[in-house]
Order: structure tokens, then sequence, then C-alpha cells
């Protein structure tokens, strides 16, 4: 299997399609928080066909080892780590939730390394201090038993898929009870401490972000309002806000068609004009 060495441990990736050009960008996609790179499937064929593509299990996700404790900037710096064993200089990122967390990260404190993002469901402020309290005990209690279904179900769940998304397709809830018990406990900690319990803001950074930029954000996102993607587009100089009706948090999974439409000729767009 294929795995990159970066401080934080090696982590797992998949590469598809090939560069038309030497130099091209590559575009990286990165997963939301109690997934992996396997929630893009429904994106690769046809982001795959404007060149490479690379998706990457984020620390402590998917088959990417159990990580030391970190924070999103030390993410951000393991990023650079892996995308400079992989070859890849410019980037077109592509993040959901967590994914679109360290992606404005990457744009801030690597500017000609990222030539346009696609920033899906994500926020750049800090986390509200109430459900940061309410995080933390689930964190807690999560690495030491689990994530039991009824947890899941009731509180996990409905954060992530629109009542509609859930009503429609059942497996949904079995899927993430599944794979989020499939990774290492202390992993998934670790993460989710960084994401939701930590997370500072970045929000007056964003000013200095000159490349182009989609923000795509579920009407019915619970993990990360509406408002979150707003604030976003209010800072960002070259940023389209684009609403998806009847969308939880997870767009990508959720309305994946919706969501092609949107980012695939969004970044044909930019990539061609390298």
């Amino acid at each position: 299997m294929p795995y990159v060495s970066t401080r934080l441990g090696r982590w797992f990736y998949e590469e598809h399609g090939a560069s038309r050009r030497p130099g091209d960008p590559a575009v990286v996609l990165c997963h939301g928080l109690l997934f992996d790179g396997a929630m893009w499937d429904a994106q690769l064929g046809a982001l795959a066909e404007l060149g490479r593509v690379l998706v990457i299990d984020g620390p402590g996700h998917g088959k990417s080892e159990v990580p030391p404790p970190f924070s999103l900037d030390d993410h951000t710096r393991a990023f650079v780590d892996a995308l400079d064993a992989l070859d890849v200089f410019k980037t077109a990122l592509v993040g959901l939730s967590w994914g679109g967390m360290v992606a404005m990260r990457m744009a801030i404190d690597h500017p000609m390394r990222v030539v346009a993002m696609a920033l899906l469901d994500t926020s750049a402020d800090r986390e509200r201090t109430a459900r940061r309290a309410k995080y933390r005990a689930f964190i807690a209690f999560c690495r030491r038993f689990g994530v039991p279904r009824a947890l899941v179900e009731k509180e996990i769940a409905p954060l992530f898929f629109s009542p509609g998304s859930i009503e429609r397709e059942p497996r949904l809830v079995d899927d993430l009870y599944h794979r989020v018990n499939g990774y290492p406990r202390v992993g998934v900690a670790r993460a989710a401490k960084a994401v939701v319990v930590e997370r500072v803001s970045i929000l007056d950074k964003l000013r200095s972000v000159s490349c182009p930029t989609l923000v795509v954000c579920g009407k019915e996102d619970r993990a990360t309002a509406l408002e979150e993607s707003q604030a976003i587009c209010s800072r960002l100089p070259r940023a389209t806000l684009t609403v998806l009706d009847g969308v939880g948090h997870m767009s990508a999974i959720e309305r994946p068609e919706a969501v092609n439409e949107l980012v695939v000729p969004f970044l044909r767009e930019h990539l061609s004009a390298r």
C-alpha cells in the first residue's frame, strides 16, 4: 500500500489521473473528521480527467498511522511534508470540514503552493464554547469505550447528514457507525481534539489569501452552519458561495452530483489557466 512519511506519522494515499504538463498543480482531496479518503469516491472519476489527483487519509483516520498529539497547524506542516515527498509543489485543494480547515491554513502559510481552493462545509472560526465542552466529553468517552450506535444515531449522524438524507439512505448511518469504530480510538480522539476543541480562529488571516475560492455549504449543515461559510466568503477576496438546499454537512456524500457540477468546472477553469 502506498504511504508517505510525515512528522505526524505515515499517511496512506491514493493517486489517480496524471499531470498533463510538467509542473501542473495536483488536485488534492482532504476529507472530514470521522471519514477518510473514500468519501471522495463519487468525485474521483470526473476530477481525474483534469489531471493528477491525490487522496490522502488524515492522521489517525483510514489507513494512516496514529499520530502524536497535534494541532491544525501541526497538521498543515505535515501536509507540506507529504506534498514534498510526493513531488507536488502547486496544488488545487478540495477540502470538506476538517479538510477545508487545513486547506485554508495551507493558503495562508504557503500561498505560492495553492492555485485554487474548493471549501465545502467548513469553518475558519473557533468552535463555540458550549459545544467545545460537549465535544470534549464525547472525545473522552469515545477514546475509552468506542462510539456506541446510539451516540451515532442521536448525536453524530444528525450533525453530519440532513434529515432527508438519513430517511432516504439509512445506510449512511450504518456506514458511519462501522467506519468510526474501525479507526484507532487514540487517533480519532487526537484528531477530534485538534479540530473541534483546540481549533483557533483564522478569520482575520483570510484577507491575505489571493487564490480563487469556491465555497459550498449545505443549507441544513448543523456542524458548520451557513454563517460559517458566509464569514469565510466575506474575508476571502476572490471567493464565491453556493448553498445546496436539502443538504447537511457531508455534501460530497449526500449530493455528489451537485458537488461535481460545482467543483469540476471551477477546477477546470483554474487549472487550465496555469
